[in-house]
């Protein structure tokens, strides 16, 4: 199976422009080269249940030659998804430490900030790279938080985690992004972090560009074909269906205030008024949020006070960001259990130079009893803006009226 380079290298279609259409099928829609359907290098035909796809694709090959390197990209990723992914096989496998080795984000969230190879202080792009990097490096820590909760215990270590938050993240794509993402890195030599930003719509073409040049992975004489190539890529996802994350950012939540379906912790474990971390402190998070799993939902903000001012999870004291995400996924799978971590799901947002963790929380398929060593086991429910725990006849009465036809 070949990856996207040696692909690209022997891509080549043969076909009579004034003869190109496409017409409704069976299988979807087709484009033909007179009678016939027109082929892949790899002999499958051009076909996809959405016209917008067919469409797209049909007027690039109709675009005269010279018209711009940009005007091939979607039949070339289109064939390359039909051909190297029609055997459910992945073709970047072969070569995947070979990106992360090369990525400049692993090095900088494995080795710090001194393996960013970006511009000296007395270049002229020093402060635009400095602020392009900044941004893109807090945009990487805020996404970090959609794929915590499937990071195994025993990554808990020396070893930076974020390799294995990438393959998670990657191996979660559908073969469309996956084929645009190996697309992107091998046309621009970018690594795997920001093709993965830009195809899960974290950032925009103009912002992945920008970046390539902030760290010198790209010449800025490049940054206009370059982005009409990324654009035309960024254009052809959004085509197959790309859906920008939905959710209320932490500032409206703030703004709306506390209730039935949201909630403030000023820290995850720190006791602001002893000065130490405090189990005690840990055990209030999680009864909000098994609360809201037993319940209709709702979201925990961690880091925010009662009265709706930021404290920050700066508070809690970790090394960073990632420890502080692994150490509340840890508490949610020991406490609550691994079955409920469909039902959470968590996100970084900074408001006013702090930091705080939005918990989102869907209503689970069964009840869900906080055990957490040192206290007894209880099961907690929402009952306006609290979370109440039950007695056992009320827990069992609540467990048939909730549970029963789940």
């Amino acid at each position: 199976m070949k990856n996207f380079t040696e692909y690209s290298g022997t891509f080549s279609m043969t076909y009579d422009r004034s003869m190109l259409d496409f017409g409704f099928e069976k299988s979807g829609y087709t484009i033909f080269d007179g009678a016939k359907p027109l082929l892949t290098p790899g002999g499958n035909p051009i076909s996809h249940p959405s016209e917008n796809v067919i469409r797209m694709i049909l007027t690039d090959l109709l675009l005269p030659d010279g018209s711009g390197s940009a005007v091939s990209i979607a039949p070339l990723i289109f064939s390359y998804l039909s051909d190297s992914f029609h055997s459910g096989e992945d073709p970047i496998v072969s070569i995947w430490q070979e990106i992360l080795d090369n990525d400049p984000f692993v090095r900088i969230k494995t080795i710090g900030k001194s393996g960013i190879d970006a511009f000296p202080p007395d270049d002229p792009l020093f402060i635009f790279s400095f602020n392009t990097i900044s941004g893109l490096t807090w945009k990487v820590n805020h996404f970090v938080g959609n794929v915590m909760g499937d990071v195994s215990l025993s990554d808990d270590s020396e070893i930076s985690l974020f390799p294995h938050i990438v393959k998670i993240w990657y191996t979660r794509l559908p073969a469309a992004q996956k084929a645009s993402l190996q697309a992107l890195s091998s046309m621009h030599r970018s690594g795997i972090v920001l093709p993965l930003l830009l195809v899960t719509g974290e950032i925009n073409p103009v912002e992945y560009c920008k970046g390539l040049i902030s760290l010198r992975m790209q010449n800025p004489a490049t940054y206009s074909a370059m982005l009409s190539e990324v654009s035309h890529i960024h254009a052809f996802l959004d085509l197959f269906g790309q859906k920008e994350r939905q959710g209320k950012n932490a500032a409206l939540m703030i703004q709306e205030g506390e209730g039935d379906s949201i909630e403030y912790k000023s820290t995850l474990r720190w006791d602001i008024r002893a000065g130490k971390t405090n189990p005690v402190i840990e055990r209030s998070c999680l009864k909000t949020i098994s609360a809201f799993m037993n319940s209709s939902g709702g979201s925990l903000l961690i880091g925010v006070r009662d009265d709706g001012s930021i404290e920050g999870i700066e508070t809690d004291k970790f090394q960073n960001e990632d420890k502080f995400l692994l150490h509340l996924w840890t508490l949610i799978r020991n406490c609550l259990g691994r079955e409920f971590t469909p039902y959470v799901s968590t996100r970084l947002e900074k408001i006013d130079d702090k930091v705080i963790c939005i918990v989102s929380c869907i209503p689970s398929n069964r009840p869900a009893f906080l055990r957490q060593p040192g206290f007894d086991e209880e099961m907690y429910i929402r009952v306006g803006p609290s979370s109440n725990a039950l007695d056992i006849s009320e827990a069992l009465r609540y467990i048939g009226d909730r549970f029963s036809k789940e």
